[in-house]
């Protein structure tokens, strides 16, 4: 069995086919309610046909014709009734009971005048025409207002016979049925008798003839022959068929509501992202759907044998079950071709229920015999009988009407060889060949047989099949993904060098010379762009960076050796380290979202709305305008920019998730553009989306399993490969719980370990480590850098710290145009303030640093022997309790203002913090010499330096994306309210502004907003003489060693020996006994650690990261180095377990 495992899971078709099949199957089982409605169903619908048809029968048993009798009673008749009995004529119409021509006539006017008077005390009218013509008339122009008339026959003297004429509908009124025959037709027939014998009696002169005459009674009485009892009628065969219907329509609509779902949520695009192909994803369904219909079609069979239906016990069990199951795979396939054209759950269900009313009324329509009858054949054709064949459900129902009645009665039923002998159309009866009925079946009026039923469904559900998998790739999906109508037949879909890259990167050529004739066109002026280019988005503003400008200029460079000069492909390396390193190439990549008309708040194609409100057109949106750059194998790119800055809708486009409006990409070669390189893309990539993906009633080792599988990781290596990832991801103790029961954090964990299974060449995390809790970030982290290794990895983060330790590239977007890309620390130097530089003094008794921090102050500090806090600085709760304290303040502040003209640009109760810009920086250097000189006469105990963070580099970015967006849209100024209630007017971007009115100038901090736009944060007043009003968090205070040269300007360069490569770690130059800051990530949380074992820097607001006894984590070496931390003299890596300092600043101490 293992042989033949691995055998079948060597093909990757087959391999994918598999795992998907068991992927529904464990879905199945985990909506067990659901899927055991699709199996009950069919029994309490039939068991709901069964009650209604002994309703039925039971009704009809109180008939006399469904009883045994065998003397049955006379029922009397009675006199002619009065108008006012009748249902319809009711008592206040003007009525007429009886008229009766022809009149006058002495001898029938004398016996209707009998009618009249002798009717048993019921007062009538009786009234004589002339004639036959005469009555009809008065019928006509008199409707429902006689109840009957006599017609007397007479040839000369002679009375021959007469007619009695009544309304023979029958009448029916809130449940009263009235019958004309034995309401007035008999009564009025014995009434006519009589009084006929009456007047002959008085006439025949007969002694007494008059008074015999007076006395005749006649009464005369109905009574129905004696018969045995009369079976009652089924009418299972009428009424099965819908009843069936609407119990296979829970299975409809569950496919249906399932198959959308999957799309809705991101499944399946989730999936083909990883590598899976079509194929295996609908051959899977189909064989799941097969299999669910197998087990359906025989229930129902079985539920019909046990309710003891005649239809099922007197035919073929083979007929039953084909006409079940065929039809669950139409309506299967029609299922799966509805759902591509749903993108809403919500309403897959809407529409599953629609239809299943229009085939309940359609199937009422065929049990009248249309279309599938001679007549109505033969007067519409037989167009109509295929457009209702090309419904399951109108073949279901006729396959039950021929079935019903061939069970009805005394007919023995169908077997299998008789599925299309039995249907044969011979309209005219002396051309219809006799035969026993009680032997065999036979349907002289029949168009449509079993078997050509039979091969009706099948052909539904291979056409509905075939159709709903080319409409799902020609239909856009959720993201506007689609395939050109004509893909099945294009080479490209189907082999690797009959793509059309060149062809690609010829539009990318156009694209480019539209967009250089657009920026340099005339203010107000559009040139259009070349044909076949496709749009260009419009010049922003401003010079594009000069390392972003130095990155389009080597993509050009290497589309045009791509292309070639003479338009052929040309995809031979431009050079080994260009081509063979490069994992992805992207070309002026643009992606632009069409405006809409919108009236009353509403998308419309027009704008026809009410005159109360109006319609705009929206702009056009461009979220990417040209981005040029690649990415080597082995490196980490990470891409910043706030929301909206166009970071998602460029890995997007690069998985296939979203086409690019412009543009192209490689990926390993591959364009993203041809839809057979994008499948073979997809089989190299691993994606962690924004959000997560998941099925809810799958565990995560199941889910690891599916696309482990779907990846096409060798059978027996997949659960190895499962326990390592959920290892690592730190997932193994949730492994068989339901993803569903997982917290955003687990979830997360989850989708960076899909994203990395199976060995991807490429691999794309958006915001992979939103939700996680500091630990489980960290370990992420490791994951990530150890990934890089021989792989790609684009890296999208919100977090600036988790870009600056692993990203190798740094690329940041702003209102979807590339604005820097480079080394962190490049962007650092490039685009920073400067330095900051912040000092904490205390007073003049503890300026040595030989402090204790008092427990009353605070309770977590603890003494370590020597006289330190276990903080590591002074008593920082007096800072203002003393004119001495305050002198020493004064004094660092008049030292600074004195040598570098600063003021401190926040304060708190411990720390001043200097911004050095870079005009200053060449002064930095001798500024700390002399502070270190004068320390103790300043008493200061604490020096913290550090370069601008990435952070700030981000916000500038922003800031000036959104200034320049705020000059072309004319929104230069925001209108902020201040405490005081007045309005200040500040310029987008603006850092100091000044109250015209009061001349108060006033500090403003800027941020950006969900949508990514600029708005301010703060807005308070800049009071030099009081900067304290602006208090902010700073580290708490650390002992301060001497160092004997100031900090220098940070430099790029080699990592320190031992250290980790990859990740940036800043010093400064320093004499003997100094060095540089060590740089890792930061984790707000750590055990307290002795004083003697501080390092070199820590993080704000968090104890800092212990180091060995031996040594520290400066290097000693002149220069910052590139590497991961500092190394002790013993060469290993100094970090407290689970924790390390921040890479954003650095600093010394004073023992």
């Amino acid at each position: 069995m293992e042989r033949v495992l691995d055998f079948l899971f060597s093909f990757r078709p087959v391999q994918q086919f598999l795992v998907l099949y068991k992927k529904n199957v464990l879905v199945a089982w985990r909506n067990r309610r659901a899927t055991a409605l699709r199996v009950i169903a069919p029994f309490l619908f039939l068991l709901l046909a069964l009650l209604i048809d002994r309703a039925l029968q039971a009704n009809d048993r109180n008939n006399s014709a469904f009883q045994d009798v065998p003397n049955p009673p006379s029922d009397p008749i009675g006199p002619i009734p009065q108008c006012s009995e009748d249902l319809f004529i009711g008592e206040n119409k003007p009525c007429k009971e009886v008229l009766y021509q022809p009149s006058p006539d002495p001898v029938i006017d004398a016996i209707m005048a009998g009618v009249r008077n002798y009717n048993q005390g019921i007062n009538i009218t009786v009234e004589g025409f002339p004639n036959r013509q005469a009555i009809q008339e008065y019928l006509y122009n008199n409707p429902d207002t006689v109840l009957g008339a006599v017609h007397f026959e007479r040839t000369g003297s002679l009375l021959e016979g007469f007619i009695v004429q009544t309304n023979t509908t029958v009448k029916y009124f809130k449940g009263t049925f009235q019958s004309p025959n034995t309401f007035v037709q008999l009564p009025l027939q014995a009434a006519v008798h009589r009084e006929i014998a009456r007047y002959q009696l008085a006439n025949s002169g007969l002694p007494n003839a008059s008074g015999l005459a007076s006395a005749l009674s006649y009464q005369a009485a109905l009574k129905e022959f004696a018969h045995p009892t009369i079976s009652t009628v089924s009418v299972l065969g009428q009424v099965l068929g819908p009843f069936v219907f609407a119990a296979c329509m829970f299975s409809f609509v569950i496919q249906i509501a399932t198959v959308v779902a999957e799309k809705e949520l991101g499944l399946k695009q989730a999936l083909r992202t990883m590598g899976m192909a079509d194929s295996a994803y609908w051959l899977s369904w189909c064989i799941w759907e097969v299999t669910l219909a197998f087990v359906v079609a025989n229930s129902i069979v079985i539920y019909g044998l046990i309710l003891q239906f005649s239809l099922f016990l007197e035919n073929s069990y083979g007929l039953l079950f084909f006409l079940f199951f065929l039809f669950q795979l139409a309506m299967s396939s029609l299922a799966l071709l509805i759902a591509a054209f749903i993108k809403r759950t919500q309403v897959a269900v809407y529409l599953g229920f629609t239809i299943f009313i229009v085939g309940w009324i359609m199937q009422t329509v065929v049990l009248f015999g249309v279309p599938y009858s001679p007549d109505y054949y033969k007067t519409a054709g037989s167009a109509i009988t295929v457009i209702f064949s090309m419904l399951p459900w109108d073949l279901l129902a006729k396959g039950f009407m021929d079935l019903g009645a061939a069970s009805m009665g005394t007919s023995p039923g169908l077997e299998w060889s008789q599925r299309s002998s039995y249907c044969q159309n011979i309209p005219l009866i002396d051309d219809q060949p006799p035969y026993n009925p009680r032997a065999e079946y036979r349907n002289y009026e029949c168009v449509l047989s079993l078997n050509s039923i039979f091969w009706a469904l099948t052909a539904l559900w291979a056409g509905y099949f075939v159709l709903a998998i080319y409409f799902d790739n020609i239909l856009p999906n959720e993201f506007g993904v689609r395939k050109p109508f004509w893909y099945i037949v294009d080479p490209g879909y189907w082999f690797s060098r009959f793509g059309r890259t060149h062809n690609h990167l010829k539009l990318v050529e156009k694209q480019l010379a539209a967009a250089r004739s657009a920026a340099s066109a005339p203010p107000g002026t559009r040139p259009s762009a070349p044909r076949g280019a496709g749009p260009v988005p419009p010049p922003l503003p401003g010079q594009l960076d000069e390392d972003v400008a130095a990155e389009e200029d080597k993509m050009q460079a290497l589309l045009q050796h791509r292309t070639g000069h003479a338009g052929a492909m040309a995809t031979n390396p431009i050079s080994p380290p260009a081509s063979n390193t490069n994992a992805v190439e992207v070309y002026g990549l643009t992606k632009m979202y069409k405006g809409s008309w919108g009236c009353c708040g509403f998308s419309v194609k027009c704008c026809g709305c009410c005159d109360a409100c109006s319609c705009e057109r929206t702009d056009d949106f461009w979220a990417i305008r040209g981005s040029w750059f690649s990415i080597e194998q082995g490196q980490l790119f990470c891409l910043l920019g706030p929301n909206g800055a166009g970071k998602t809708t460029t890995i997007n486009c690069l998985t296939g998730a979203i086409p690019p409006t412009g543009g192209e990409a490689l990926v390993y070669e591959e364009s993203i553009s041809n839809p057979g390189g994008l499948d073979r893309i997809r089989a190299q990539m691993g994606v962690c989306p924004q959000f997560d993906i998941l099925w809810a009633e799958l565990t995560g080792a199941e889910h690891l399993s599916i696309y482990g599988h779907v990846k096409g990781l060798p059978r027996r290596k997949v659960a190895s490969e499962i326990e390592a990832l959920l290892d690592k991801v730190k997932l193994t103790h949730a492994a068989g719980q339901r993803s569903g029961a997982y917290s955003g954090g687990m979830k997360r964990r989850l989708s960076v370990a899909i994203a990395l299974l199976g060995d991807p060449k490429i691999v794309y995390l958006d915001e992979p480590t939103t939700g996680m809790d500091p630990i489980s970030r960290r370990y992420v982290w490791d994951i990530i850098q150890e990934a890089k290794l021989g792989r790609a990895i684009v890296l999208t983060t919100h977090s600036m710290e988790e870009a600056d330790i692993l990203g190798d590239r740094i690329a940041i977007m702003a209102r979807g145009k590339l604005r820097c890309v480079g080394t962190s620390l490049r962007l650092k130097q490039r685009f920073g303030s400067g330095y900051t530089l912040a000092v904490s003094v205390v007073a003049a008794g503890q300026a040595g640093g030989v402090s204790q921090y008092p427990g009353s102050q605070h309770p977590g500090a603890q003494s370590n022997g020597n006289g330190l806090s276990q903080y590591g600085a002074s008593a920082y709760g007096s800072y203002y309790g003393g004119p001495e304290v305050e002198r020493r303040v004064a004094a660092v502040k008049q030292f600074f203002m004195d040598r570098l003209g600063l003021a401190p640009v926040e304060e708190s109760k411990a720390y001043m913090h200097y911004l050095i810009g870079r005009n200053l920086e060449h002064q930095l250097n001798g500024f700390l010499k002399l502070l270190e000189e004068q320390r103790e006469a300043l008493g200061i105990t604490d020096v913290q330096l550090s370069l601008t963070s990435l952070e700030e580099v981000f916000l500038n970015i922003a800031r000036r994306a959104e200034v320049e967006a705020a000059a072309v849209s004319g929104a230069a100024d925001v209108v902020h309210v201040l405490d005081d209630g007045s309005r200040l007017v500040i310029p987008v971007g603006a850092e100091l502004v000044q109250h015209p009115g009061t001349g108060v100038a006033y500090k403003v901090r800027w941020g950006t907003d969900e949508a990514g736009r600029l708005v301010i944060s703060d807005c308070s007043p800049a009071d030099p003489a009081n900067p304290r009003r602006n208090p902010v968090a700073a580290p708490l205070p650390l002992p301060m060693p001497p160092f004997s040269a100031g900090p220098g300007a940070v430099s790029e360069g080699p990592a320190a020996a031992g250290a980790m490569p990859g990740v940036p770690a800043y010093g400064y130059p320093a004499g003997a006994g100094s060095g540089g800051n060590g740089m890792q990530p930061h984790v707000p949380v750590a055990p307290p650690v002795p004083a003697h074992s501080l390092s070199a820097g820590h993080s704000w607001g968090h104890p800092p990261a212990p180091i060995s006894q031996e040594g520290s984590l400066f290097t000693g070496t002149n220069g910052g180095g590139h590497g991961h931390g500092g190394v002790s003299p013993g060469g290993g890596m100094n970090a407290y377990p689970g924790y390390s300092p921040s890479p954003q600043e650095s600093r010394s101490n004073v023992p």
